[in-house]
């Protein structure tokens, strides 16, 4: 990754054009120049890049000791189409273009990736994919920034609290910018962890909050007694007068209406087998002693039966027929009697079971008054209600507890992901610890410790640099930070990864001319980028010519960064 090209442009004629070095950049005033050095924008190409990384727009042309407007710039970017355009190799190998216009309204800044229009969105995607090698979302691209580019007092004296100027970042976001720094690769990962902390974390309070209300309330002894009281009313509602189960009598009543049907279809049966009966004989008796000889003979003759040779008058033909109609009757009315007497007795049971049901159908009427069931179902009708509510506290609390289960699980599975990237986080800690004990000796004699302080179960981390030795203020302060970065770009060429190696420094006149040279030496043997602003009074004449070669940028009264 490697910054080739800063270009500003006022209506689109070029006003400045840095093409930057593959080591050290200086940023100064002209050594031939009487007039200061100063409010002459020798920090404005660190603050135009941050802008470009979708930073504000303010460091740009407001004093930060006075927190005041420059008027000429502000007039400049109210009345003019001022653009800034950031050429560089990316992490991927390609040559990228961002640029955007330097517009103080927010309304009227657009994004540009190549010189096609993008949204906002999409030109911090690109930004991130290929100076940053990050596909997911987190780190953002303003917690990044602050890192590479110091281009603030804040940031220049913080040398891991570069992003709590403001407002401190969580440690959250914390986590996941430091992890990201020393090499987590994954970043994937982080996010969902985040996320999935974040989570757990809500939804914990949530069931702390309907654990004390389900407590404090009774909500389940109160579900308990509702539900009693429903019963009790319900039940109410189906007893009778003399408080028998209305169900139960319809269940009986039913019973009844099969029996009956089974005993009438047996008295059909009966009723018509008896008539049949009584029919047949009425008729064989209606026939005794009123037959013919001649017609007796007929009949007889038909049987084959010849009376000439047996019977010899009427009379006693006439007795003849007459036993025979009487046996014939005693054998159709045989079990006369027993079919009456079933018939009698189904009939009787039959009677017995309408009588019952008609009993329990008086039973089954309600002299309850109407007033009485409305109240009745109208309670049950708020009682339900008021259950529904419950149930629905009860229910919603039962929720979270799956879904923390749930995510918790989740969490527990990426923690095994976590490990393995966690142990790349080591090796980068590791050969960074050894760069930075070793520039911080070279310039205080002194090996300065950094501990990234890891917790490896869940990957939270608070970066500190050993207090007894870090209590520099001024420019020794300073010295430290760019030490810290330069560690971060050795670090990163040495173990071969995929992260920026450039840093923006503003203003390092504090810092001692012994440590400058030093600086400069070490910044000219990095395989990165170094871009520092400063004085020009601060290099004696020997400095001036060993370094001027790195000079990319100088500035004067008469010809300040935006000639206003």
């Amino acid at each position: 990754m490697k910054l080739l090209k800063l270009t500003t442009k006022v209506d689109g004629c070029i006003i400045r054009e840095i093409e930057f070095k593959d080591t050290l950049n200086i940023i100064t005033n002209k050594r031939d120049s009487s007039l200061s050095g100063n409010q002459i924008g020798k920090s404005v190409p660190g603050r135009i890049i941050d802008f470009l990384l979708d930073g504000s727009i303010g460091p740009i042309y407001i004093d930060e000791e006075f927190d005041t407007a420059e008027p000429h710039i502000h007039k400049l970017f109210n009345e003019h189409n001022v653009t800034c355009t950031l050429a560089y190799i990316g992490l991927d190998g390609n040559i990228a273009e961002i640029k955007r216009n330097l517009a103080i309204e927010s309304t009227d800044r657009s994004y540009y990736v190549n010189d096609e229009v993008k949204s906002k969105k999409e030109y911090n995607n690109h930004i991130l994919n290929t100076m940053f090698n990050v596909y997911s979302d987190k780190p953002t691209l303003r917690k990044l920034a602050p890192k590479f580019l110091r281009t603030d007092t804040h940031r220049m004296t913080k040398t891991v609290k570069f992003n709590d100027d403001k407002f401190k970042i969580s440690q959250a976001d914390r986590n996941t910018l430091f992890l990201y720094l020393f090499n987590f690769g994954d970043t994937e990962i982080l996010s969902a962890i985040q996320s999935i902390k974040t989570f757990l974390s809500n939804y914990d309070n949530k069931l702390k909050s309907f654990n004390g209300i389900i407590k404090d309330d009774k909500i389940l002894s109160t579900i308990n007694s509702t539900q009693k009281e429903l019963r009790k009313l319900e039940r109410s509602l189906l007893l009778s007068e003399n408080n028998i189960d209305k169900l139960a009598i319809i269940g009986e009543i039913n019973h009844i209406d099969n029996e009956q049907n089974k005993l009438s279809n047996q008295i059909l049966s009966l009723d018509l087998k008896v008539n049949n009966i009584k029919k047949t004989q009425k008729l064989l008796e209606s026939n005794k002693n009123h037959q013919l000889l001649s017609e007796l003979e007929t009949i007889y003759g038909y049987a084959s039966v010849k009376l000439g040779a047996v019977i010899n008058d009427y009379d006693n033909v006439l007795k003849f027929h007459n036993y025979l109609v009487e046996t014939k009757t005693e054998f159709v009315t045989d079990g006369l009697d027993k079919l009456e007497d079933q018939l009698l007795d189904n009939t009787l049971k039959l009677k017995a079971l309408e009588q019952n049901k008609s009993s329990l159908y008086h039973e089954l009427k309600s002299k309850k008054k109407i007033e009485e069931i409305s109240e009745s179902v109208k309670t049950i009708g708020e009682l339900n209600k008021t259950l529904i509510e419950l149930n629905a506290i009860v229910e919603k609390k039962n929720s979270i507890e799956d879904r923390l289960k749930k995510e918790t699980e989740r969490l527990e599975g990426l923690s095994g992901r976590l490990a393995a990237e966690l142990q790349n986080v080591h090796i980068f800690e590791t050969e960074f610890k050894k760069h930075f004990k070793a520039y911080t000796n070279t310039f205080y004699g002194v090996e300065y410790n950094f501990n990234l302080n890891l917790d490896a179960t869940n990957g939270n981390c608070q970066p500190t640099v050993d207090d007894i030795q870090s209590n520099n203020d001024g420019g020794l302060k300073r010295l430290e930070v760019i030490t810290f970065d330069l560690s971060y770009i050795k670090t990163v060429d040495s173990l071969g990864l995929k992260r920026p190696t450039f840093v923006v420094h503003d203003s390092i006149d504090e810092v001692d001319i012994k440590h400058i040279r030093q600086l400069f030496d070490e910044s000219i043997k990095l395989s990165g980028q170094q871009v520092v602003s400063m004085l020009v009074s601060q290099l004696e004449d020997n400095d001036y010519e060993k370094y001027k070669n790195y000079i990319v940028l100088e500035l004067s009264q008469e010809d300040k960064y935006f000639k206003v």
